[in-house]
């Protein structure tokens, strides 16, 4: 005897429910230290929205910038030199794009989507994981070491060790 579609969609919610959640909820609780730097950010100081590795995040700024301005092609704000615009990190200027559609701030785009994407790795990592066992017990374990096992570079900002091996972390 075959079970019903909705049998099976109601065992698939209850099997990606809980790594749903897991995964939101960490992805939201990776923003405490953006929310912590925003918080205690000095009047007349201005936090940018980023806490690791400035030199390529200032380049996405550049290229969201160019997207809310209504550029699809990106061109190199660091450079005197004249060039044509390329389709170059088009991800970034469409967010930007967005943002300039819905009304909303580059910062209110950048940490959303930041949170959207780490959502969706933590899923995919998990789908990864279910692949090559069925074991549930070590599933979770597999995927919770994979998720909390590392990424702990901002440990470095406590010892205020913020220019590491000839970059900031």
């Amino acid at each position: 005897m075959q079970s019903s579609p909705s049998v099976k969609n109601n065992s698939l919610t209850q099997i990606w429910l809980l790594p749903l959640l897991v995964s939101l909820t960490t992805a939201v609780f990776l923003s405490i230290p953006y929310l912590l730097a925003h918080s205690l950010t000095g009047e007349g100081l201005v936090f940018t929205g980023l806490i690791m590795n400035p030199e390529d995040s200032n380049t996405y700024w550049a290229k969201m910038l160019q997207g809310y301005a209504g550029e699809w092609l990106y061109t190199i704000p660091f450079t005197p030199e004249a060039h044509d615009g390329a389709l170059v990190g088009v991800f970034y200027v469409w967010l930007g794009q967005i943002a300039r559609w819905l009304g909303m701030s580059l910062t209110a785009v950048w940490h959303t989507s930041r949170i959207i994407a780490a959502t969706i790795l933590f899923l995919t990592i998990y789908a990864f994981i279910s692949t090559f066992t069925e074991n549930h017990r070590i599933r979770w374990t597999a995927y919770l070491l994979t998720l909390f096992g590392s990424g702990l570079g901002w440990l470095l900002f406590i010892f205020r060790a913020t220019y590491w091996l000839d970059a900031f972390p």
